[in-house]
């Protein structure tokens, strides 16, 4: 089970991505700014999909969703490729060539982690990741793929119920840390290491990669 952002690629891609897609659009960025006090206060009320989804909103009401799901694309295939850690693609490439089953769980979307994943040519995988819905003229999150989400997105759409290995950067990935066996975390914080560490037993194998 990889994570993607932080892991594979050493950014939040989706942010980075809005970031670059808002700069060359001013009008876009009034109005992620004038809805950022929303964001933020739904942040503070624990809601990260609620405040993913406003700003998402914001970025896209009025726009075609055809057209932003081409820049996504664009931006998977043109500037991503760049930020890939590529020592963990290489960990991804060794399960694989070793017939395990690998697996890309992350709060990014699956479009462009498949893009990314055909600018490095490496084969179809499977991915659960965030979904985006229309709702009042833009788009907005229908699933955050997050935290427990993970989990249940990996049951409900994969058929997933149990794994072996995590690589991740995030103890925001504590359910699916708490049911391997080995991981390998990845360039952490001290909070996340001290925490993980908690969390498991002495029968896990517990990894740290540092990456530069």
């Amino acid at each position: 089970m990889f994570d993607f952002d932080g892991t594979l690629v050493s950014r939040d891609s989706f942010f980075d991505f809005a970031l670059g897609y808002c700069l060359k659009r001013p009008a876009r960025l009034l109005a992620v700014g004038a809805l950022l006090p929303l964001a933020l206060l739904q942040l503070a009320l624990r809601s990260r999909a609620k405040a993913a989804s406003a700003l998402l909103w914001a970025m896209t009401v009025g726009s075609s969703t055809r057209q932003f799901v081409l820049e996504l694309r664009h931006y998977a295939k043109n500037t991503l490729p760049r930020y890939a850690n590529e020592a963990i693609f290489a960990e991804l490439v060794r399960h694989v060539q070793a017939g395990r089953r690998v697996v890309i769980a992350t709060g990014s979307m699956p479009l462009v982690v498949r893009g990314l994943l055909a600018a490095r040519r490496v084969g179809r995988l499977p991915i659960v990741g965030s979904r985006l819905r229309r709702k009042w003229g833009g788009l907005v999150a229908e699933t955050h793929c997050i935290g427990r989400t993970k989990v249940q997105q990996l049951a409900g759409r994969l058929g997933i119920v149990e794994w072996s290995t995590v690589y991740t950067d995030s103890f925001t990935d504590r359910s699916l840390l708490r049911a391997a066996r080995d991981i390998t975390l990845v360039s952490p914080s001290k909070r996340t290491l001290l925490r993980t560490q908690r969390l498991i037993d002495q029968a896990t194998l517990l990894r740290v990669l540092e990456l530069d």
